[in-house]
């Protein structure tokens, strides 16, 4: 009889529900709308939406009408195609917007209740290529520089393999035009490579991206987990960084955007379900030694409550994090304190929500003053500073010194007039060891090779990384400057 009575007090609540009412804007007293404004909207967007590679590739633009009905909760419901663009666009388009659930549900009779909205997505015109059977074709002449077309200046075919978000999945072949057909002259090949960092979900990681003969990435590089979610993504031009970077949340929600420039980074996250969170900038080092604290500019948490504004107010962020009492297991870390004029001033504290880790720490303008750390089943832990980057024993002048007494110039390499700088990556294990070494960006195989060499030779002779007072494995990269006279 009780399991009766529940079964239909479930029914009537459920019913209940579902019959309350969904109002049109214009018979709310406040409509619903995106926190922030339409904006927010707008870049959230802008970050989260994918144009796919067939519509990029024609230049067309367009836009696509949806519907939704906004809960008392700011999350959507039922969101529904209004106006068609093209079916991959229409998709798309309804994708992105179901990963938006930061509204400010509409108000009537000083009660929150449902309504319908109706939003528009657009999809910008962009430069059209010439796009067929899955691939990207593009024509060269003989200085490589780029034409319109295969008319008879063309030297060079390049063929680029790409999937529906217009990201390379295939190797790069480049053809030479040789009395008028063309042939196979080389290949740039697509690699995918896991690489030692885990996703914020606890999840393996693998890079993929096409790489250059000299190993430098080339092009969109993205990081995807073991199941296919996207970790992050970022163009690379002679395996530097350029233009901008994405992270992602586990949802699909663009986590963090990072725009680079000459002086400062510039940076901007969402909650995950699409709120703006932070806008901060990241001062470029002056010295290898010397770094400026960030510049936080405002933070809002994931209610749309905005904590700081203009540089001023307290956090209170919490984001996920393996637990350090099981690493296989997933926590959050709360993490809060007071900011003036941008920076952290006062007490910062951390903790883990299962209690395997705690820190508190001091700062000053930005810059730590000391702290203390304490991990489950540890002593307390108590440091000067907040974090120290791996160091040659003997510091800058000591690696140059090494590096002067060591380094060979290869012969053959001095005839082929080879020069430039070669990056090799390596980890700072916790003990000062080293291992890991990687050609990241090379010059000329033998150069390459030398510098590989010298690099290994500096096992034993750093400085392990350190993050608040504990040793940690930190990922060092090193340009070797190969220069004739």
């Amino acid at each position: 009889m009780k399991n009766l009575f529940l079964f239909c007090a479930l029914i009537i609540s459920t019913s209940a529900f579902a019959q309350e009412p969904v109002y049109k804007n214009f018979e709310t007293d406040s409509a619903a709308q995106p926190r922030g404004g339409i904006p927010f909207f707008n870049a959230f967007l802008q970050n989260n939406l994918r144009k796919p590679v067939v519509v990029e590739a024609s230049g067309l633009s367009g836009r696509v009408i949806l519907g939704a009905i906004v809960e008392i909760d700011g999350r959507v419901s039922d969101v529904k195609l209004m106006q068609s663009f093209r079916p991959d666009c229409d998709r798309e388009a309804l994708r992105v917007f179901s990963l938006f659930n930061a509204w400010q549900p509409a108000y009537k009779g000083g009660k929150a209740v449902r309504q319908t909205v109706t939003m528009p997505v657009t999809f910008k015109a962009s430069a059209p290529y010439a796009f067929a059977n899955g691939t990207r074709i593009t024509y060269y002449d003989t200085k490589q520089n780029l034409l319109p077309d295969s008319s008879a200046r063309a030297e060079f075919r390049q063929v680029t393999p790409l999937d529906t978000n217009g990201l390379p999945n295939g190797d790069i072949v480049v053809f030479q035009r040789k009395r008028q057909e063309w042939k196979e002259s080389y290949r740039l090949p697509f690699v995918r490579q896991k690489i030692e960092e885990r996703s914020p979900w606890g999840k393996p990681v693998f890079r993929q991206g096409i790489q250059q003969t000299t190993k430098q990435w080339q092009g969109w590089v993205t990081d995807i987990d073991q199941d296919g979610k996207a970790v992050r993504r970022v163009f690379y031009e002679n395996d530097k960084q350029t233009n901008y970077e994405l992270t992602y949340h586990a949802n699909g929600v663009v986590a963090q955007r990072t725009d680079y420039g000459d002086q400062e980074n510039t940076l901007r996250s969402w909650h995950p379900n699409g709120q703006i969170k932070q806008v901060w900038t990241v001062p470029k080092p002056k010295t290898m030694t010397i770094t400026q604290p960030d510049q936080i500019a405002a933070f809002w948490d994931s209610t749309g409550r905005q904590l700081v504004s203009e540089g001023n107010g307290t956090v209170i962020d919490i984001q996920p994090v393996m637990s350090r009492s099981d690493s296989s297991r997933q926590t959050r870390l709360i993490e809060q304190g007071l900011l003036k004029a941008g920076m952290k001033q006062g007490i910062w504290t951390g903790r883990y929500a299962d209690g395997s880790y705690h820190y508190e720490e001091r700062y000053d303008k930005g810059i730590c003053q000391g702290g203390k750390a304490l991990t489950a089943g540890s002593d307390t832990v108590r440091y000067a500073v907040h974090q120290q980057q791996p160091e040659f024993k003997g510091g800058m002048q000591g690696l140059g010194n090494f590096l002067a007494q060591n380094l060979q110039y290869p012969p053959n390499a001095q005839r082929a007039n080879a020069q430039g700088k070669v990056y090799i990556s390596f980890v700072v294990c916790t003990d000062g060891s080293l291992c890991d070494y990687e050609v990241q960006s090379g010059v000329h195989p033998e150069l390459d090779q030398e510098a590989l060499r010298v690099v290994k030779a500096m096992n034993g002779r750093w400085k392990p990384g350190n993050q608040r007072g504990q040793n940690v494995r930190v990922k060092y990269n090193l340009p070797i400057n190969f220069t004739l006279q």
